[in-house]
Formats: structure tokens, C-alpha cells, sequence
């Protein structure tokens, strides 16, 4: 990583710690992550890092904020290039699906900041906030889709739901059980998983 110079300003110094905590996190483990250990890895004193955010657990929310973040511009990257519904429908699940999706935070750093939310009421609040812009968004590709007839749900809210316990879920599992050279082919199954899900004509989950 490339070393922080002294005349960075706080604008650019806090982001490159932030980086520097969560790269600390996906090699040595969050309760590894010690603020000495940051401060090494982008060339910071300690007392520096402590001046912007006060104790980890500052540094951690940054950390979570950041993933908020990122995972909030891939969203709203997401914007529908066709006026073809069955199109705008593939290319929802695909990108759901998709290994920018995927890599956006590394899995590491999740399964991290989750273990940590069961004991900090800020960390689930944020948590709870990226999941609740994530509903959002299904809820409104969605209703989208269904007023041109191209899925069938009785509850959209509902069918948000099961997608991002689909998309949350596989990401983790695939972690575990899915070679490297076997992602792309998982992706493409859950996509389809997913389709026989939003065009069952019942429009029962």
C-alpha cells in the first residue's frame, strides 16, 4: 500500500487508513486488527490515527460506512440500458450475481463485520441501513417489472426479500463450496434459480 506523506490533508489521510484497517482486517482477522498494525501498514503513527477517529471503534464504523458505501454506488451504477423488460430482468439477476457484485467487500471483511454486529448496536444500525437500501432497490426493479407483466409476485416486498436471502446467502455459501474455476457457473445457476422464482405464474414464494 502506498505510504500516507505528512502533507495529506484529512480528506486523503482518514480514506487511507480506513483502507489500511480493512486490508489489516482480511490478513490478520478483526481482533488482529490492531490499531498498531494499521498505523504500520500505511505509515502513519498511532497517535495520528487516534487524532482522526478517536479509538477502533470509530475506525470500525468508517470501515462499515465504507462498505455502505461501495456497495451503494454499485447500485445505483446499476442502471437499466434497454427498454426491453425481459433484458432489464437478465440484467437485474446478472448483475446481482456478477463478480463485481461479489468482490465489491471482500468476504473476509463480512463475515468480520457481521461477527461484530452482535455485540455493537452502531455496527447492526449501519448493517441494517445497507440492507434496507438494498430492499429498496429490489422493491423498485420489481415494481418496475411486474407493471409490464414480465414477473408475477402476490408480495414485491416480500419477493425482495427472498432475493437478497438468495444473493446474501450464496455469496457466503459459494465461499465455502464453489472452486474458482466453478464461479461463474454457480452465478449462472442462482440467476437461473432466481428466474424460475419471478416467473412462476402463481406468483407464490
Amino acid at each position: 500500500m502506498k505510504k500516507i506523506t505528512k502533507r495529506q490533508n484529512a480528506s486523503l489521510r482518514k480514506p487511507q487508513i480506513v483502507q489500511a484497517f480493512y486490508e489489516t482486517i482480511i490478513k490478520e482477522g478483526f481482533e488482529g486488527a490492531s490499531l498498531a498494525k494499521v498505523a504500520q501498514r500505511c505509515g502513519l503513527k498511532q497517535t495520528l490515527i487516534l487524532h482522526y477517529f478517536k479509538n477502533k471503534e470509530n475506525l470500525t464504523l468508517a470501515c462499515v460506512d465504507r462498505a455502505i458505501e461501495e456497495y451503494s454506488k454499485f447500485l445505483q451504477r446499476y442502471i437499466p440500458n434497454t427498454d426491453d423488460p425481459e433484458k432489464r430482468l437478465m440484467g437485474l439477476l446478472k448483475a446481482l450475481w456478477s463478480r463485481e457484485y461479489y468482490e465489491a467487500i471482500h468476504i473476509a471483511s463480512s463475515f468480520a463485520v457481521i461477527d461484530i454486529s452482535f455485540r455493537n448496536k452502531k455496527v447492526k444500525q449501519r448493517l441494517e441501513r445497507l440492507y434496507h437500501i438494498f430492499k429498496r432497490f429490489l422493491i423498485h426493479e420489481l415494481s418496475e417489472l411486474q407493471k409490464h407483466n414480465v414477473i408475477h409476485t402476490q408480495d414485491i416486498e416480500k419477493t425482495a426479500e427472498v432475493l437478497m436471502a438468495m444473493v446474501e446467502g450464496s455469496r457466503h455459501f459459494s465461499h465455502f463450496f464453489i472452486h474458482e474455476d466453478e464461479r461463474d457457473k454457480y452465478h449462472q445457476s442462482m440467476v437461473m434459480a432466481a428466474l424460475r422464482i419471478l416467473k412462476n405464474p402463481s406468483g407464490d414464494l
